[in-house]
């Protein structure tokens, strides 16, 4: 793993290692508004303390070029003989929908790939999520199944009946609870390496 703090860099941000202060950063982030939001937003947690960096875990801050904090990745159940991780990434809700995220996941696919050296990277996201699904599949991230996670009672109650029918093929509402479909979602290094090779063969046309 390289000690530079810098992980990679795109035409508006940094990928930097995370920082004990960027708790305290994310933490002053409001709250997202949109109806669908709680099945992806922060969860509560302890704002000091615990491993970020670590040898199954390790964390990195998307920052503006001025060090804004505006989103972080991490990379979970690391996978050291396959060289496999779990992608997890969050974008604040004063910075969505400025494409933040597809940018600065694309940066880093560079590093993961090449400078981290790992070989495949998984993902999970809510099928209602549709901004996220897209920015996945623009960077090359194939579906491979999916699940159900269980939204709890409360999710169906925030939600109004247009939204309710909008979303209705991705929930299964029961006795015991409600729960929402994820999709499962992989990309190896040796496809993204092809869609690389496309991009640079489209531009050079």
């Amino acid at each position: 793993m390289t000690n530079d703090p810098i992980i990679a860099t795109a035409p508006r941000l940094i990928i930097r290692r995370w920082q004990r202060v960027d708790y305290q950063t994310m933490d002053r982030w409001p709250p997202f508004t949109e109806p669908l939001s709680s099945i992806w937003n922060l969860p509560d947690r302890v704002t000091v303390g615990g491993d970020w960096m670590n040898d199954i875990r390790r964390t990195y801050a998307i920052v503006l070029r001025d060090n804004t904090l505006v989103g972080r990745i991490t990379l979970r159940n690391i996978d050291s003989a396959s060289g496999s991780a779990r992608l997890g990434i969050t974008i604040g809700a004063p910075y969505v929908s400025q494409g933040y995220g597809t940018e600065g996941l694309a940066a880093f696919l560079q590093a993961f790939f090449s400078t981290l050296g790992f070989q495949t990277m998984v993902l999970d996201v809510a099928s209602v999520n549709e901004r996220a699904v897209r920015c996945y599949r623009r960077l090359g991230f194939q579906y491979n199944g999916h699940h159900w996670r269980d939204a709890g009672w409360r999710f169906m109650q925030t939600l109004d009946q247009a939204t309710r029918e909008r979303i209705a093929p991705f929930i299964k509402e029961g006795r015991h609870g409600v729960w929402v479909q994820f999709y499962d979602m992989t990309l190896a290094r040796s496809d993204w390496q092809a869609a690389q090779h496309r991009s640079v063969i489209h531009v050079n046309q």
